[in-house]
C-alpha cells in the first residue's frame, strides 16, 4: 500500500496548479493634512501716524520753531510709539512668514506622501489584476 500512496502523492503535486500564489497588500495612509492658523498682519493704520504740530510748520524752512516743549516731547512720544507699532507690524509680518514656509513645507511633505500612497494603491491594483487574471489556470 506504501507504493500506491506515495503514486497518489506524486500525482497530485504534479498536478497541482502551476499559477504562483500571491498575496496582495492593500496600502493605507496614515498622513494628516496640514493646517494653516496664521492670519495676516495689519499695519498700523494712517490715523496712528502722528501730525506734525502747528508750531512745527516752519521749522523746514526756516530752522526755529515756536513750540513749547511739552508739545515737543509729546510730539515725539506719538513719533516713538507710532515707530514702535510699525517694528511690531515687521516682526507680525516674520512671524507670518515662517509659519507660511512651515505650511508650505508640510504641504510638500503631505503631499509626497499622497503620491506615494498613490504608487502603492496602483501596486495593488496590479497585484489584485493579475492575480485575477490567473486564479483559473
Amino acid at each position: 500500500m506504501k507504493p500506491f500512496f506515495r503514486f497518489g502523492l506524486a500525482v497530485l503535486i504534479a498536478g497541482a496548479p502551476t499559477a504562483s500564489v500571491s498575496y496582495c497588500i492593500e496600502p493605507s495612509i496614515y498622513a494628516s493634512e496640514p493646517s494653516f492658523s496664521g492670519h495676516e498682519p495689519s499695519a498700523p493704520s494712517s490715523f496712528q501716524k502722528p501730525d506734525v504740530p502747528y508750531c512745527l510748520s516752519s521749522y523746514s524752512y526756516s530752522g526755529t520753531h515756536a513750540c513749547e516743549e511739552y508739545e515737543l516731547n509729546a510730539y515725539f512720544d506719538e513719533v516713538e510709539e507710532y515707530v514702535e507699532a510699525l517694528e511690531e507690524y515687521y516682526e507680525e509680518a516674520l512671524s507670518f512668514a515662517r509659519e507660511a514656509i512651515d505650511y508650505a513645507n508640510e504641504a510638500k511633505a503631505f503631499s509626497n506622501e499622497i503620491q506615494q500612497f498613490a504608487d502603492e494603491v496602483l501596486e495593488y491594483a496590479k497585484c489584485e489584476a493579475e492575480d485575477v487574471s490567473t486564479q483559473h489556470e
